[in-house]
């Protein structure tokens, strides 16, 4: 059994941790804690300008309706 002591700022070392990583912690019931090892996502890359352009121009914001089908709903009866 391994014993770990908290500092002046609360920290606690714990062995075969690297600096970093992410924990979920949970109080189980008094003075009892469990450690959850979170996994970090992958970020997307971001976008070129070149490829921001192609996805406009592949996803123009038309209307769906014509103009007097959108007349014809927005007028009050």
């Amino acid at each position: 059994m391994k014993i770990c002591i908290a500092d002046q700022k609360k920290r606690v070392v714990l062995p075969g941790i690297s600096p970093g990583e992410c924990f979920q912690v949970r109080e189980i019931e008094s003075g009892h804690l469990e450690l959850l090892r979170l996994v970090p996502q992958e970020t997307a890359q971001a976008m070129t300008s070149t490829k921001l352009v192609d996805r406009w121009a592949q996803y123009a914001l038309t209307p769906r309706l014509s103009w007097e089908e959108l007349r014809k709903e927005t007028r009050e009866l």
